[in-house]
């Protein structure tokens, strides 16, 4: 499948650089603003955190990842703040195969490889239609407002690894 990879979606990273997530996070603040939402030291710091982990991190994660710097941060403050985030449209909320919600602070058209394996996700990006074309429901038309596509399959260091298991388990020696 060809397609490009949108910004800051470098499959050899596992973070944006310090520039980028300066970057995000001054258009973030911007937005906020320009929307009368307050920006508070809690929601840049969990969009900070998002903004630096290619890796789609969970709520849980980046609790873990903020409460050392920030000890009155608790694991429910990280969630509101997600799910705010997300309702305003400033996230993504992504879904996985474990079901467990993991988000993305790139909100440029992308879709996303999913490990079955290890869980691991990355971004990818291809064209898709504009206009999709939908079945009826009895009388009323549903109307489409955006694409989640997620291909789930095994990354290349789970396959790999399997491969491997597979020839010791067969006795042979790599």
């Amino acid at each position: 499948m060809k397609g490009s990879r949108p910004e800051g979606a470098d499959p050899d990273r596992s973070a944006r650089s310090p520039q980028e997530v300066a970057g995000w996070c001054r258009r973030f603040e911007n937005l906020c603003r320009r929307r009368g939402i307050r920006v508070t030291a809690q929601r840049l710091a969990v969009y900070e955190a998002l903004a630096r982990d290619l890796a789609h991190p969970t709520a849980d994660a980046i609790h873990a990842r903020l409460r050392a710097g920030m000890s009155s941060l608790s694991p429910a403050t990280v969630y509101r703040i997600l799910e705010f985030l997300e309702r305003e449209g400033l996230v993504r909320k992504v879904s996985t195969t474990e079901g467990v919600g993991r988000f993305d602070a790139n909100l440029n058209h992308h879709q996303h490889l999913v490990c079955r394996v290890c869980g691991s996700m990355t971004d990818f990006q291809q064209e898709l239609p504009h206009q999709l074309k939908l079945p009826r429901r009895g009388t009323a038309e549903f109307l489409a407002q955006e694409f989640d596509i997620r291909i789930v399959g095994i990354c290349t260091q789970c396959h790999s690894a399997r491969r491997v298991q597979k020839r010791v388990k067969a006795g042979y020696n790599e």
